[in-house]
């Protein structure tokens, strides 16, 4: 379920505080996740993610900045084992495919611009 109907659906109940208290209180989580800071795209999850645990309600979280980078992310949490799960929804998938395709692409291009110049030379 995407990270927006999880708040829709645990907003002022018992969830609501279990999560926010996940994102609190445990040190291992913030250490993980202030490590991934610094990785593109995931990085700006993570600190979405350790924000959470400074705010009170999921309501006053959703009114952030923080809330728009992982708002349409698929999410799953299970408090008993602890684990977290973030994962890019279909549409997302979609645009990372696009880009990768373009990326490949004009890689390809170049590699036969340096070929032809190189063949020129001599």
């Amino acid at each position: 379920m995407r990270f927006s109907q999880f708040c829709d659906m645990a907003e002022n109940t018992e969830q609501e505080q279990q999560l926010l208290q996940f994102f609190k209180n445990d040190e291992q989580v913030e250490k993980i996740f202030s490590k991934m800071t610094c990785i593109p795209v995931v990085g700006k999850l993570c600190k979405s993610l350790l924000a959470m645990g400074d705010y009170e309600s999921i309501s006053a979280f959703r009114q952030s900045e923080h809330y728009d980078p992982i708002k349409d992310w698929n999410f799953a949490v299970d408090f008993d084992k602890k684990s977290l799960s973030l994962t890019p929804n279909d549409e997302q998938k979609k645009k990372a495919i696009n880009i990768l395709i373009i990326i490949i692409a004009v890689i390809m291009v170049l590699k036969m611009y340096r070929k032809i110049c190189n063949r020129k030379k001599y």
